[in-house]
This record gives structure tokens, sequence and C-alpha cells, in this order.
């Protein structure tokens, strides 16, 4: 029998001007951030996914770290980057199109930041697909996206509180006050309150707007989110498509704007940022700045990489890695200095496949690449390095690294933590 919470998460819909809610469109969430330094509550650290945290470790050597195969089930698949609340890691294993759900049981794991400790380890057999995302406060709860289409949320001790049928893969879910965005495989941006209640569906762009058939799947990315509204990126999976769509919406699921973006090699978007006067995004290789009102394109900035990971952004610059690290003038999108990627050999892949595709943190002055730091100003190596780290040993993710960036680290004012594609969660402090 369904609890009280599943019957009101799977309730019925009603369509209205082009969004799928229930009795209407909802108000607006109340979406206060307190901006924590113990925390990281999701992937890109706020609603807007700046990657811009107000305290991070001033240095730091491994501290502790927790092997995938010491779980169970084991922390197998892809690897999303962890999120840090409550004085826990949460981690996630990730099915794809080539780690299928009937292969493994997705894990969801919760370890003790401080001492590296595992406090329970939950199993979804049906997949995960996408990372986690805490919601509320003291303790909050802990959502991740399922690849059959379930958003799960999961009590600070593991224990279920609700589930959401959405259908479509899900990808990493928003939370922006007492509301969760969340993209689906699909097509479909999806709005559900932190009570698991569904409170709208954006309907699917039409073909011609998608620029793929009706029945087609598409990638997505995380969606970012502010007071003027949500903002999702979707693009065909078909290697021939040279495309991304880019959409506004407000909060209660109507659309503000459309703006169709180069994707050359047919690659999913890297990321989304937003702050008070433009959207970030990276899509193939390429950085765009847009209007956040209107979705025109200010500027943009070609890497030179087939591929770029999620931009963060600070008071002056915007960073985002490729094959190298980039620093680029929020204003006009001028370079203001790259980090060289040497490249170090790898065991298992040719040199050139480890870029710098994770969101680089920033916080105090300082930009964490990898397990170590630069300079925001100028790009100089502040502590760790690439050559000779203990984390090099292997790839951070295990997927080739053009279809989706490695799993990018997260920090608090004590420490960073990240996932390993060989050694596991780690921390750093």
């Amino acid at each position: 029998m369904l609890s009280r919470r599943e019957v009101l998460a799977a309730g019925g819909v009603a369509l209205a001007g082009g969004v799928a809610g229930c009795g209407g469109s909802p108000p607006s969430p109340d979406a206060t951030f307190d901006a924590p330094t113990r925390a990281w509550p999701t992937a890109g650290y706020d609603p807007q996914a700046t990657g811009h945290a107000p305290a991070g470790p001033p240095e730091g050597t491994v501290s502790w770290s927790v092997s995938r195969g010491s779980l169970d089930p084991p922390l197998y698949g892809a690897l999303a980057p962890p999120v840090v609340a409550d004085g826990a890691v949460y981690a996630t294993g990730l099915a794809t199109r080539h780690y299928r759900p009937d292969d493994f049981t997705s894990p969801l794991a919760a370890i003790d930041a401080e001492s590296g400790s595992v406090r329970w380890v939950e199993g979804f057999p049906d997949g995960l697909s996408g990372g986690p995302a805490v919601v509320g406060d003291d303790p909050g709860i802990v959502v991740v996206g399922g690849y059959d289409g379930t958003l799960h949320a999961v009590g600070s001790d593991g224990s279920s509180e609700w589930a959401a049928d959405l259908g479509g893969r899900l990808g990493t879910p928003t939370a922006y006050g007492n509301r969760l965005y969340v993209e689906s495989g699909n097509g479909r941006l999806h709005a559900v309150g932190s009570d698991g209640s569904r409170l709208w569906t954006a309907d699917r762009p039409g073909a011609l707007e998608l620029l793929v058939g009706p029945d087609e799947p598409v990638e997505t990315t995380m969606p970012v989110a502010d007071d003027r509204g949500v903002y999702a990126a979707f693009t065909p999976f078909e290697r021939e498509r040279e495309a991304v769509v880019v959409l506004g919406y407000d909060h209660g699921g109507g659309r503000r704007w459309r703006t169709v973006l180069d994707g050359r090699y047919g690659r999913s978007p890297g990321g989304l940022a937003v702050t008070d006067d433009a959207l970030y995004a990276t899509v193939g290789g390429t950085v765009y700045a847009l209007d956040a009102d209107t979705g025109k394109e200010r500027w943009r900035f070609v890497t030179g990489s087939e591929a770029a990971g999620p931009p963060t952004v600070d008071g002056e610059r915007v960073y985002v890695g490729a094959k190298n690290l980039y620093a680029l003038s929020r204003t006009d999108g001028v370079e203001r200095w790259r980090v060289v990627n040497e490249a170090p050999p790898s065991h298992d892949r040719d040199p050139t496949e480890l870029p710098y595709l994770a969101r680089p943190p920033v916080a105090d002055g300082r930009v964490y690449l990898r397990t170590g730091a630069v300079d925001a100003a100028d790009g100089t190596r502040l502590w760790g390095g690439d050559a000779d780290e203990w984390l090099q040993s292997g790839n951070y993710f295990a997927q080739p690294y053009y279809r989706r960036p490695m799993a990018s680290p997260v920090i608090t004012e004590e420490a960073m933590y990240l996932t390993h594609a060989h050694h596991g969660v780690v921390k750093v402090a």
C-alpha cells in the first residue's frame, strides 16, 4: 500500500497553459539561501550553481578515503559530485547507458564527514541517474533522481521519506527553497515540493524546437534557479545533432524565452550557472554568457576543446575547465588567465584524457582544482599539484570524458571532498 506521501507525490495532474500542474500555478517558492560554510548542499553549492562559497580549506592532504568496493552495495557505476550537509557526505553510484541498472544496484551512501566512517548505505535496484541534493534544514532530506523516473527522498537516517514518479531518466535536482527542480531524459522540466508533491511539469518542447523527434531521448543538465525563475538545457543523444536548447521559465512553469546554442560534436550541455546579470552555459567546448531576462547571447569564449565542464562564478570572473582551466571576465568573456594542463600520464588512459573538466569551486580568493588550489586573481598555484599527487593514479570519472564532466570536488571551510573512479570518496583537509 502506498504511504500518504507516495499518494500525494503520484497524484493526478491537469494541463493548463502548456504546463501540467496541480490546481493552477503554485506560488513562487521561499528561497532564502544562508550560504553555509560547513555544508555544500547541492552539486553547484547554491540554487544558482555559482560554485562560489564563503570559505574553503587553505591547504590539505588526504585525510580519509572510502573505497568503492567497501560499501554494500558497492559504489559502482558513474560517480556524481558528492554533497555535504548535517555532518555527512552523501555520494551516489549512477546508472547510465554504459552502466545499465540491471548490472548493479545503485547506492546512496552517507559517510561521516569528520571520521570517514560509513553511517548507512541504501540500494536502489531500479538505478539512480542523478546526483544528490539536500533540501531543508536540521536535518534535511537527501533527494536523488532515478533511472526509472522516480524522484527519491531519503531522511538523514537512511529511511525513505517519499517517492515521486515523474517519468523519464532523471538528472540531478536543484533545491530552491522548499522546492526541487529536476530535468528528465524525455525533455521535461519538473517542479516538486519538498514534501514530494508534484507542482508542475513543463511540456516537452516541440520536435522543431528541441530539434529531435517526438519520442527521442535527450541529454540534460542540472537546472539552476534564481528569483526570476528556473533555467534548463537539453540536447539530443545523436552525435550528428549540433544544437543545445536553453530555456528560461518562471516559477509557475511558464516559458520566458528559448535560445539555441551551437553544440558541435553533439555534446551534451556541460552545465549552467546564473547570476544577477547573466546565465552562463557551457556547450561543447564553448562558454556562453546569455542575458538572463531574454536569453540573448552577450558573448562566447571558445576553449578549443571538445568539451567543457560546468562553470563557476564569483564577483569578477567565470571559471571553466576544459583541457585547461580558464578564468574569463564576467563582463566580456576576455580570458584573464589559464592554468595549462600538463596532463600527467595515467596507467589506463592517454594523457590527453585527463582534462580539467570538473566544476572548480571558488572561495576565499582560491579556485580549487583537483586536490589543490590556485589563486583566483592570476591562476598561480597555491597548493597541491598534478604530476605527483596520489589521486592522479586514475581518472576522476569512469566514462569517456567528453560524455560527462568528471565528478566535481566540493568544499567546506575545513575540507575538500571528491569522488574518484579508483579511490572512492575522498576527504582532503
